[in-house]
């Protein structure tokens, strides 16, 4: 496993945290500047919590091992686009999204829990907009407690 605690990360990407793609990977009270997770697999779980996060990226970004992103806050707008595909839970806890939370075509195998969360700009997870390109849950998605709009495109 790979733990950063505690730590200023001005940017971790794929050639940071390489070996981290087939390890679980632990973000824990760390102030990140560019989260950069663009077209990773990851085999094993990753947990990000109590993070603060100027800028997320997680655009076409398998995490198989599941996410606990738990306690963060994120500055950003976040696209996640041709993602999921989780063997386990994909769970978002008690953060707040400063940008808009996109989500196009990601498929989840998983559940994803949605929890406790502020969507300051909103989100289109729930949005239908084409059935070729629409959000997948294969075993459901739970929302409880959000603040926010997860319904509407990003300039509604």
């Amino acid at each position: 496993m790979q733990y950063f605690e505690n730590q200023y990360i001005k940017r971790m990407d794929s050639n940071s945290i390489q070996s981290c793609l087939t390890e679980s990977l632990s973000l824990c009270n760390c102030i990140i500047g560019v989260l950069d997770f663009n077209a990773l697999k990851f085999v094993n779980k990753v947990v990000i919590k109590n993070c603060v996060i100027n800028e997320l990226i997680i655009y076409c970004t398998w995490f198989d091992g599941g996410l606990t992103f738990v306690n963060n806050i994120v500055s950003s707008d976040i696209n996640y686009e041709m993602g999921g595909h989780n063997n386990n839970e994909i769970i978002f806890l008690g953060n707040v999204f400063n940008g808009f939370f996109g989500f196009f075509d990601c498929h989840f195998n998983e559940c994803i829990i949605l929890k406790n969360n502020i969507f300051v700009k909103n989100s289109d997870l729930l949005v239908k907009e084409n059935k070729g390109f629409d959000n997948i849950f294969l075993k459901g998605v739970v929302l409880e407690n959000n603040i926010g709009r997860l319904d509407v495109f990003k300039n509604g």
